[in-house]
């Protein structure tokens, strides 16, 4: 039993229960801290996606020059001569265009469109970072949801929540709830009222049919996750263990100096006691006010043995006295 064992052996198996304790504690606080860290990074590359989605529906689409991979709505104009004096600054005017004119083609992206091609530009950049928006009712096979982006789908629209995220694969997912807007809506309400360039390109099945308010879809975000030990190394350093070590060290001196070696010395002392030797246990001055039980037990074991040998000494006194002759 633990109870049989010394003292510093009960302390020491306390010591290192009260330790895994605290270090459980810590891992604890620590993957808290570290998964609201994780979240607020996404919430931020959320909120940075959903502003650039706003400046681009504030003009209902804009327009880019010279880049057609992907587009809704083409504007081809010809620029027109540089005047040979005071203006130096070329002019493009929507005329009809000769085969034989400089043409400068303009090419509209709409609030969508514009996020996508953000995300697959951070997509191929060094940020750790990176996101994508994605619908249960997707107008682009290209926006078609993964296992994670279904679920969080699934929970945001079933359960009215704004956002969902959870560790998978060795990434933090993270899924913000997008609303229809009024803006959205020219191009994901009725299919037969959409722009044509919209059904041209990605026909008239998918993604339409919403209303303003509707969850449309989420900003998906993806974070690389750390391990536990790579986190806490960035924590805990030398000095820190140093001082955990130290701790250590001070608590083993203390049990071992303070109470282990103290009653050692008051078990030899009863020992003799009980053997009849008369023992005189030193006390410190101030003892009789001390608070620490140790002392207490001390000054107890200490006037037992007085007692004992004044006891002693009176039966060897009687021991020694001549027997009264009785009366004749």
């Amino acid at each position: 039993m633990l109870r049989n064992r010394s003292i510093t052996l009960q302390f020491s198996l306390i010591f290192l229960l009260a330790l895994a304790l605290v270090g459980g504690a810590f891992y604890l606080i620590m993957d808290h801290i570290y998964r609201s860290q994780l979240k607020s990074q996404a919430e931020t590359v959320a909120d940075n996606v959903e502003a650039f989605g706003t400046w681009v529906a504030q003009y209902g689409r804009v327009w880019v020059k010279d880049d057609n991979r992907s587009y809704l709505g083409h504007l081809a104009l010809a620029k027109a001569p540089e005047p040979a004096v005071v203006d130096t600054q070329a002019k493009l005017l929507p005329v009809a265009i000769k085969a034989d004119e400089e043409l400068v083609h303009f090419f509209s992206k709409n609030p969508a469109l514009a996020q996508r091609e953000y995300s697959e530009v951070v997509e191929k950049s060094s940020s750790p970072a990176k996101f994508r928006m994605t619908s249960h009712n997707f107008m682009n096979p290209a926006n078609t949801p993964d296992e994670f982006e279904s679920k969080a789908l699934d929970v945001v629209r079933t359960n009215r929540l704004k956002d969902y995220a959870e560790m998978s694969g060795g990434s933090y997912r993270y899924a913000r709830t997008l609303y229809m807007k009024a803006s959205c809506i020219a191009c994901h309400g009725v299919a037969d009222k959409a722009p044509l360039d919209v059904k041209v390109r990605y026909g008239t099945l998918r993604g339409f049919g919403f209303k303003e308010g509707d969850v449309g879809g989420i900003i998906s975000v993806r974070l690389p996750t750390k391990s536990f030990w790579e986190t806490s190394i960035n924590v805990i350093g030398p000095w820190e263990i140093a001082l955990l070590l130290g701790a250590l060290v001070i608590a083993f001196l203390f049990i071992q100096f303070s109470v282990v070696a103290p009653v050692k010395q008051l078990t030899m002392a009863a020992e003799k006691i009980s053997v009849g030797e008369h023992v005189n246990i030193e006390l410190s001055a101030g003892t009789e006010q001390s608070s620490n039980e140790i002392d207490h037990l001390a000054m107890a074991i200490q006037r037992l043995g007085t007692s004992i040998h004044l006891a002693t000494q009176q039966l060897r006194k009687l021991g020694t006295a001549k027997p009264t002759p009785p009366p004749s």
